[in-house]
């Protein structure tokens, strides 16, 4: 009989180069975002520029083919999501699409993703589901933070902070996967959940809900909502000189911060995904961000930098804009760079990588106006991620 082996071997030779090349003339990158709503000054422009940063590093190409930065506002709507992300895939042959920040907007878009064979890097969308029970280890990559990361490390700061909790918490995914994941890492350990209440996501009113954490008696108060509702919620506990200690979520925006200023935010508690080092590297991104927008960086945009040098860096090794080669290629590369030190992907598509705990400094403790926090802890990345084996992602068994 005769043998197909060599003209199989071979066709499968040729099947494999012909995948492994950039597919058309531009390598395109989207990034979905809030340019105009409550996560703007967390995410929107700030992190479109940082992406261009990223493109600049590379002169502008990857392996002689131009790279496109393009932008779009979902204005916090999955339907608004699905509508740009279908046109950019279809249309406009975007390879690969990051940012979302809203996690209601990044579970439709990543759906249409996974339809399309593309690829997402989800930076500012928060829920830990996207490398659990949504998982797509050959589509996605979860690289800032999630919400069982942040859970898990409020719950190592738990004494030093109080064993009362109360929670407000947004309407939303984001909201429910934050409280959800706090619930039992707070009651491991030994915190008793003494009330919770749910806001609609855009609130400015934030009276009743105070109201009802001051009456609670709590040690601690955890905001689990995100840009405006977080700033608009810690006015109003100001307002009403609420003595327990204030666990904000959506603290990572020095422009926020800046914004409602020391006397408002001073000695509420966040945990960053972004540890700056201050090291000269840093500074110098820093002060190139701040050159062109004015503001300093958010973990976000930071994050959201970090995501497409390295997804330029994993196009450049495999030669490819494939999603399942490129990510492929991420998990071979350290993600060494402004943003970590000590970063790594997993099969699951979280990156790993150490996070902080701070506080908003009291003005008598700043030193210029963006000197507004300080470190209270380093925590590191297997402490507080989520262990793989633990987060029910169906496509890797």
């Amino acid at each position: 009989m005769r043998s197909f082996a060599p003209a199989l071997a071979m066709a499968a030779l040729f099947a494999g180069s012909a995948q492994a090349e950039i597919a058309s003339d531009k390598v395109r990158i989207g990034v979905l975002t809030d340019l105009s709503g409550i996560y703007e000054s967390g995410a929107g422009n700030g992190s479109v520029e940082a992406v261009k940063m990223a493109v600049e590093e590379f002169g502008g190409k990857v392996n002689g083919k131009p790279i496109e930065v393009i932008a779009g506002d979902h204005q916090n709507k999955p339907d608004v999501g699905v509508s740009l992300a279908n046109r950019w895939y279809d249309v406009d042959k975007v390879d690969v699409i990051t940012e979302l920040v809203n996690s209601a907007v990044a579970f439709a878009v990543l759906d249409v993703t996974k339809q399309k064979n593309k690829m997402v890097m989800l930076t500012g969308a928060g829920s830990a589901d996207f490398t659990g029970k949504a998982c797509a280890p050959n589509n996605s990559v979860h690289w800032v933070y999630d919400t069982y990361q942040l859970s898990a490390s409020i719950a190592a700061a738990v004494p030093q902070l109080g064993k009362k909790w109360y929670f407000i918490s947004a309407d939303y995914a984001f909201g429910a996967a934050l409280e959800a994941g706090l619930r039992p890492a707070l009651t491991k350990a030994g915190v008793d959940i003494v009330g919770s209440v749910k806001h609609p996501l855009g609130n400015t009113d934030f009276s009743s809900f105070v109201l009802q954490a001051q009456g609670s008696g709590a040690d601690v108060i955890a905001l689990n909502n995100g840009g405006d509702d977080t700033v608009n919620a810690l006015k109003s506990a100001r307002e009403f000189g609420l003595k327990a200690k204030i666990v904000g979520f959506g603290l990572d925006s020095p422009l926020a911060v800046r914004a409602m200023g020391l006397q408002v935010g001073q000695g509420a508690y966040n945990v960053t995904a972004w540890v700056n080092r201050e090291d000269a590297e840093t500074k110098a991104w820093i002060a190139k961000f701040m050159e062109r927008r004015k503001v300093f960086p958010g973990s976000f945009q930071v994050g959201t930098y970090s995501a497409a040098r390295s997804y330029l860096k994993a196009v450049e090794a495999a030669n490819s804009t494939d999603p399942k080669l490129v990510i492929a290629k991420m998990r071979e590369l350290p993600v060494r760079d402004v943003f970590t030190d000590d970063g790594f992907l997993r099969p699951d598509g979280r990156m790993v990588h150490s996070v902080a705990l701070t506080q908003i400094k009291t003005p008598a403790e700043s030193k210029n106006e963006w000197d507004m926090t300080k470190v209270v802890g380093k925590l590191a990345g297997p402490d507080v991620f989520r262990p793989i084996d633990q987060g029910g992602c169906q496509a890797l068994k």
